[in-house]
């Protein structure tokens, strides 16, 4: 009997250490390459110009400039047509990405209530946005409604 309870005392913390598990890794931060990556699926419109101003940046996606270490954008040149985009924003702490993240969700929203009247093809792409937050990254991806967040989700 005292060997029994000797045997649950001693392994009682073992178990209860075991039943934590091990812990998850953090999603890996989104990178510029990582911008490039999802340009080069074909699931965007053909034609998309580059904007790595952090002041544009920062008008666009309603964000704080001066928490902003990188970013790029590729955007939809045409927006009669279509209003794909791309955007990796790198912040200098987690808080302004989190924070960021609202900022993405009122940019497409804008676009919605910008384009739903002269470019209603482009609506489907705009509501299926994919808007992730990895650390101190945010990803705005707008693209074909059918694989875009497949293609994102692929990148980590």
């Amino acid at each position: 009997m005292k060997l029994k309870k000797f045997l649950i005392c001693a392994l009682a913390p073992v178990l209860l250490l075991c039943a934590c598990g091990p812990n998850q890794p953090a999603d890996a931060p989104y990178t510029l390459d990582d911008a490039q990556a999802l340009l080069d699926t074909g699931l965007f419109s053909a034609d998309m110009g580059k904007i790595d101003d952090t002041y544009l940046i920062s008008m666009l996606y309603h964000v704080d400039e001066s928490a902003i270490r990188e970013c790029v954008s590729w955007q939809a040149t045409n927006t009669s047509e279509s209003a794909d985009e791309i955007t990796v924003i790198v912040f200098s702490g987690e808080a302004a990405a989190v924070n960021a993240e609202a900022g993405l969700r009122q940019r497409v929203e804008d676009q919605i209530q910008s384009l739903k009247d002269y470019a209603p093809a482009a609506i489907p792409h705009l509501e299926a946005a994919v808007i992730r937050r990895a650390g101190s990254t945010v990803l705005l991806a707008v693209g074909d409604p059918g694989g875009v967040a497949e293609a994102v989700d692929s990148l980590h």
